[in-house]
């Protein structure tokens, strides 16, 4: 017995000095966690000349796609931030995060932010007072945008109209708090030597910038540690480790599959016509239309040059076997109502091009919900169905059953006028 109360007295210490560590340690990460970072601000200065503002508006909308997090309705509406990130459905949880408002907004915007923290920002993940972004913003790949790209996103950010709108404080959990005391998460490598992109042409090393840099494909597509948000560099490209949808309430859920020349897991068999054409229109060598979350339809818009290049510089990258799961449908999408289900079918097919309730996107000069009233069901169901590649229009045959199309339809018609009726 004596044993026994030895070992249990033991334990016993070992537990307490556990807790002890645990509280000291989640003590000083609740006071720590949001210190300040001493690094110097960029000295570098937007220019304002016709084709800088072409090329930042090119990168805001159609190349990285700032809008897709920091806007509301398509890139549309100005940048102004509010959209919610809750990263609790992860395990561990790593709280709840907000997207900012990065229109010109001197209060709540980035109004009184100098280009050089703008830039900061974008590459390294330091906000205007020294605070370290979360890794939502995806500073890892921005972390190598040219010199050039990073000021003529912020030339085409101060054009933008300022909005009001003061965005809700960050809520990490307790472990993000304690990775980002400990540094696992913290800012990028400070840039302090000028950066230039390779020159633009049809090649692996102009599409490597592209993939990594000038867009998001590397941020979407490979895997991450979840316990702190790293990437698995030893498998770039290979597919994310997590659902997109899962944290703002999708109707689809959708992992981004293996873009490596893996031929069974990845892209290997594609031939640059089958890369090109679900590029354009989110159409894939299988015939069915790919997530919204794959933003195809700003990706359609890149010069042929740089899909060429991409493409190139994706079969030159190492191959990695590496499955993601399907897409699935969430939340109004499973509806047993067929109106509700047929709302939730177009958000998750639609509503990137088509803007919410038909209304437009950027994408399609189509305002879908002036054009349906003068079709008639069948001519609808057809259009859909069949689609139309040189408007871009995917069609949806192998990817909606009937009755799936049926509901979209009825969903659609819901916005009519009143005195249109369907023939």
């Amino acid at each position: 017995m004596s044993i026994l109360r030895s070992v249990l007295k033991t334990g016993g210490i070992v537990v307490g000095a556990l807790v002890l560590i645990f509280l000291g340690v989640a003590g000083y990460a609740s006071l720590r966690w949001d210190k300040n970072v001493d690094r110097r601000i960029p000295a570098m200065t937007a220019k304002a000349d016709s084709a800088t503002l072409a090329r930042g508006e090119f990168l805001f909308t159609t190349g990285i796609g700032c809008w897709q997090c920091h806007g509301h309705d398509g890139d549309k509406a100005p940048p102004s931030g509010g959209m919610k990130f809750d990263l609790t459905v992860l395990s561990p949880s790593l709280g709840v995060y907000y997207a900012a408002n990065i229109t010109p907004d001197v209060e709540t915007g980035i109004g009184g932010w100098t280009d050089g923290e703008i830039v900061r920002a974008i590459r390294e993940g330091i906000s205007k007072d020294g605070r370290v972004l979360f890794p939502i913003m995806p500073v890892d790949p921005l972390s190598g945008l040219a010199d050039d790209d990073v000021l003529a996103l912020v030339a085409y950010l101060r054009t933008l109209p300022p909005v009001k709108n003061k965005v809700p404080a960050r809520e990490p959990s307790l472990f993000a708090k304690t990775l980002m005391t400990l540094g696992v998460i913290g800012p990028m490598k400070e840039q302090t030597e000028p950066i230039v992109a390779p020159e633009r042409a049809m090649t692996a090393k102009y599409g490597e910038y592209v993939a990594k840099h000038a867009s998001l494909c590397s941020d979407c597509h490979t895997p991450r540690n979840l316990q702190d948000g790293s990437f698995y560099y030893d498998s770039l490209l290979a597919g994310s480790s997590f659902q997109f949808g899962a944290d703002d309430g999708s109707p689809v859920l959708s992992f981004a599959p293996n873009i490596t020349p893996d031929v069974e897991t990845g892209i290997g068999k594609w031939t640059e016509e089958e890369f090109m054409r679900m590029l354009r229109t989110g159409v894939g060598p299988d015939g069915k239309v790919r997530s919204k979350h794959m933003p195809y339809a700003y990706y359609g818009l890149w010069d042929t040059l740089e899909l060429k290049a991409v493409y190139t510089y994706l079969r030159s990258i190492p191959s990695v076997r590496r499955t993601t799961p399907p897409t699935e449908y969430a939340g109004d999408a499973l509806s047993s109502d067929q109106l509700v289900k047929g709302k939730g079918i177009f958000n998750s097919t639609c509503s990137a091009c088509h803007g919410a309730e038909g209304k437009g996107a950027a994408p399609t000069n189509v305002v879908m919900a002036e054009v349906t009233p003068s079709l008639t069901d069948d001519e609808l169901t057809e259009f859909i169905t069949e689609g139309t590649e040189g408007l871009r229009m995917p069609g949806f045959a192998k990817t909606l059953s009937k009755d799936e199309l049926k509901m979209v339809v009825t969903y659609i018609r819901s916005w009519e006028h009143p005195a249109v009726a369907s023939k």
